[in-house]
């Protein structure tokens, strides 16, 4: 975990302790544009979900605008990136599933391989006479 810090338009940043889970930026599904929306969420310490958005706005004038909300489930989220942000559901179901991705890679981590010993340690192995029973 380390320490994430949001900015936000006319608010304080948001600081929080957690891990990036996901980023989308929907000229991914949408194509070359001259607006576009970068979404990205984070797992916090405290087990909530934040979200990061940020939209990039290059015409008629260049603003961006920022801003960072926090939520109780993964599902809270795609409803607001879909329902109250009118967000095309491929790019909400594209950040939660790279984002469960992630989570299942922090929560189950593969396990290291086995060490095995030196070739060396073998070299004898074919010399050795073994007794048949």
């Amino acid at each position: 975990m380390q320490e994430i810090r949001l900015h936000r338009n006319g608010r304080e940043d948001l600081v929080f302790r957690g891990e990036h889970l996901a980023t989308v930026d929907d000229r991914e599904w949408m194509g070359i544009a001259p607006n576009w929306w970068e979404l990205a969420l984070y797992r916090s310490e405290a087990g909530g979900f934040v979200l990061s958005s940020v939209f990039y706005l290059n015409f008629p004038r260049h603003r961006v605008l920022r801003g960072a909300l926090v939520f109780q489930s993964i599902a809270d989220v795609r409803d607001y990136v879909v329902t109250a942000c009118n967000g095309p559901s491929m790019i909400a179901d594209g950040l939660l599933g790279r984002a469960r991705r992630r989570i299942r890679q922090l929560d189950d981590p593969i396990p290291p391989l086995p060490q095995f010993a030196p070739v060396s340690d073998y070299e004898s192995f074919g010399e050795r006479e073994i007794p048949y029973a």
